[in-house]
């Protein structure tokens, strides 16, 4: 009977959602033109990226914007020497009037991810935390996780439920797009929910353990993660354009996003640049926002070994195959990082799908480049773009 009525709430609970959202949004039906991005001959080039390459990966970047209904698409490529290549193409819009350029800003959904656990390596390396030190030890209300630890919750195995699974936070964030989460609460509420598997026994994505790891490292640093960030990663790599939005408020060149597939709405859903709401739920799982040019250059200098010691490095990168992956892409989980095999080519990093947002930052372990795709829908074939641009290069 638990089971029945549990199943039942479920239900009604999606039905009211979707209803609602109905209501709100049935005006947002619309689809995205074409765009005329063919035939241009001025792309950059640099030692890296000869003319043929640049218009090989323009062409193949054009075709996903037009054959996959996608507004913009911004990719940057970083080679061995730090020589970076950025191309922009698309709208900032669906009615195809504000085309982007390369200081667009996007949000970087899940690509926060990488960044979070580099701010807490550096916390490892300074000796005010340790990647064995339990959770409970900072929030001894997780009764259901007494076993986790930091590195449980870095390599997703912790088994702590996912945030967005909450019926509040959905409904919430998609009625109410001005909506400031209180990420505490929102904790405390996951803490009262059994886990999904035993600690340490699989691995399982959870946007959860990473707003742990940000709530943790204020709370041993007295500081705020907008603070962590620029002083452990922005200022010495010298990178500007890139913000923890909402907390250091709204930048001016943040592009809105458009959702297809995640929220059961009609058409296409706005995330405009004031919307808070999925921002604040994210947290330090999805937060950052930055065009793909400083995304790129973070990649290029954590993965050549200069930002963290060769030790946290290797820590970062030691992979384990989850026992029933959710894709081919979810396969195996460092700390911070996936590693893909793509065109037989060993990547290290992240993708980062929200609502209104499709990206993927990947290092390429064979010739030490970075290679990131970042889009303002959510979702399109990332992974097969990423493909032909691997295999362009």
């Amino acid at each position: 009977m638990d089971i029945i009525s549990g199943t039942l709430n479920y239900m009604a609970t999606k039905f009211i959602f979707i209803i609602l959202v109905l209501l709100v949004l049935f005006c947002s039906c619309s689809k995205i033109p074409a765009y005329d991005c063919l035939g241009c001959e001025n792309y950059p080039v640099n030692s890296y990226i000869s003319s043929e390459k640049a218009k090989a990966i323009a062409d193949a970047a054009c075709r996903y914007v037009n054959n996959e209904k996608v507004p913009a698409i911004q990719i940057t490529i970083v080679d061995s020497t730090g020589n970076s290549w950025s191309l922009s193409t698309g709208t900032a819009d669906k009615k195809r009037k504000n085309p982007i350029t390369d200081e667009s800003i996007f949000r970087l959904a899940s690509v926060t991810k990488t960044f979070t656990a580099s701010v807490i390596f550096k916390l490892i390396e300074e000796g005010k935390l340790s990647i064995n030190d339990k959770l409970t030890t900072f929030f001894p209300g997780y009764a259901h996780a007494t076993n986790v630890t930091i590195k449980n919750l870095l390599d997703h195995s912790s088994g702590i439920k996912e945030l967005l699974t909450l019926p509040d936070i959905l409904m919430g964030s998609t009625l109410n797009s001005d909506k400031i989460w209180d990420i505490n609460q929102i904790v405390s509420t996951i803490s009262r929910k059994k886990l999904d598997f035993a600690t340490g026994t699989d691995h399982k994505y959870s946007n959860t353990n990473t707003v742990l790891l940000g709530l943790i490292a204020e709370k041993i640093s007295g500081r705020k993660m907008a603070e962590l960030y620029r002083d452990y990663l922005f200022n010495d790599l010298n990178i500007h354009n890139i913000f923890f939005s909402p907390y250091e408020g709204t930048p001016e060149g943040l592009i809105s996003g458009y959702d297809r597939k995640l929220l059961p709405t009609p058409g296409l859903y706005e995330i405009s640049a004031k919307n808070t709401a999925w921002a604040t739920s994210a947290f330090t799982s999805g937060a950052l926002v930055a065009t793909s040019s400083e995304t790129a250059w973070f990649y290029h200098n954590l993965f050549m070994g200069k930002i963290l010691s060769g030790n946290s490095l290797a820590i970062m990168k030691s992979f384990e195959p989850a026992n029933k992956p959710d894709n081919e892409h979810l396969k195996y989980f460092g700390r911070g990082l996936f590693k893909w095999d793509i065109n037989g080519n060993t990547y290290w990093g992240h993708e980062g799908v929200f609502v209104g947002f499709d990206n993927i930052a990947g290092f390429r372990e064979k010739d030490k480049t970075a290679i990131v795709i970042l889009a303002n829908v959510s979702s399109f074939n990332k992974f097969g773009l990423f493909a032909e641009i691997d295999d362009i290069l």
